[in-house]
């Protein structure tokens, strides 16, 4: 769910979001796998809005992630 925008030089670079997602999926007796990577969530979004597209984004890019289990999920401002 990174983004990428072009710099002057042509070359792609990573744009940062404003949140950080992890996110673990388990189909139980399948496999299980996590993923994080950041976020900028649509202005007036929710917490819900943003996990149910950050889900949603995961599971359509692989058929079998479809109706997988939520393990885990953390979702915080991207900045120390």
């Amino acid at each position: 769910m990174t983004t990428q925008t072009a710099c002057a030089s042509g070359t792609a670079q990573p744009r940062v979001g404003t949140h950080h997602f992890v996110l673990t999926l388990e189909k139980p007796g399948l496999f299980s796998m996590t993923q994080e990577g950041t976020f900028t969530p649509p202005p007036g979004s929710s917490r819900q809005d943003a996990y149910q597209l950050i889900y949603r984004t995961v599971t359509e890019k692989d058929p079998k992630l479809r109706g997988a289990t939520v393990g885990f999920f953390l979702l915080e401002p991207n900045q120390l």
